[in-house]
């Protein structure tokens, strides 16, 4: 088997949807699920800290150098489907898109996967912080997630060992070191079913700013509300700081629209949950991942 990769100093800036960011010691950037706990398991992964990226598209990366390593997942892409009654058994590795994913699930006429749409980044981030939509999301239909520890130990979780809440790894605080592959089942769906259910939760995104430099929903939504409701209640809206900006379709996305430093972007945010502190007594929590010290 071939060497993982391993990129020395290397930025990160390109390699998240905010496009922010420094750069960090070493880039780890395993092509397999086996190659992945190759890695783990020699020891390179062992000392230090070290940060685990899927598609970047709910991290927030420290300015300057971040003095960690980092194991980027977006090349471990495999994925097998086989029919069996009336449902398909998957196995697809961390990295794997999931716009890529929904796009199958039409090709294949699979339902269940519908709420993915406008839902970037990869299967393993996905499954980390439970990304859903409209109330749905990966857990009815994940059977076993197979993840490595820092230690290099293999583990296959059954789906009754997972526990699934909003916007939360389904270990809680003792999330394993990082997902290698998924067995989802999937059922089998009609064309019109699916297409009708995409554009049900795409409706659901309507008001969101897509095609801009954003990370997603910054904040999880607390149980007083939405938080995009109570971010513009509080006139968040359009509130700058360097180049990130509030957007004006939905207050609980951050923009960067040229040149916002991360450092900008968390003193926006922070700026925006100290008003909703203020005018709700509410203190929101952040959806986003951070990478470094902030």
């Amino acid at each position: 088997m071939a060497a993982c990769e391993i990129r020395k100093n290397c930025p990160l800036r390109g390699l998240n949807t905010w496009g922010s960011g420094g750069s960090c010691l070493w880039l780890a950037a395993p092509r397999s699920s086996e190659e992945a706990v190759s890695f783990v398991r020699s020891g390179a992964a062992s000392e230090g800290d070290v940060y685990v990226l899927g598609g970047g598209s709910n991290v927030l990366v420290q300015d300057g150098l971040l003095a960690a390593g980092v194991v980027s997942c977006s090349g471990m892409t495999a994925a097998s489907f086989a029919g069996a009654g009336g449902f398909v058994s998957a196995w697809i590795e961390a990295g794997f898109p999931v716009k890529k994913l929904l796009a199958l699930a039409v090709e294949k006429n699979l339902g269940g996967l519908e709420f993915l749409a406008g839902i970037p980044g990869t299967v393993g981030g996905a499954l980390c912080g439970n990304a859903g939509a409209g109330g749905v999301s990966f857990a009815p239909l994940v059977e076993r997630i197979e993840t490595v520890s820092r230690n290099g130990e293999l583990r296959v979780w059954e789906a009754g060992e997972l526990k699934w809440s909003y916007r939360a790894s389904p270990w809680g605080s003792a999330a394993p070191f990082l997902i290698t592959r998924a067995f989802l089942r999937i059922p089998y769906s009609t064309k019109d079913n699916i297409i009708r259910n995409i554009r049900h939760y795409s409706s659901l995104k309507k008001g969101q700013p897509i095609g801009a430099k954003t990370a997603g929903c910054v904040f999880k939504n607390p149980p007083e509300g939405a938080a995009g409701m109570l971010l513009d209640r509080c006139g968040c809206k359009g509130l700058s700081v360097g180049g990130a900006f509030v957007s004006e379709r939905h207050a609980n996305f951050i923009e960067n629209r040229g040149g916002a430093s991360s450092s900008d972007i968390f003193a926006l945010a922070e700026k925006c949950r100290a008003r909703v502190r203020a005018v709700f007594g509410v203190k929101l929590e952040y959806e986003i991942k951070f990478f470094g010290a902030f």
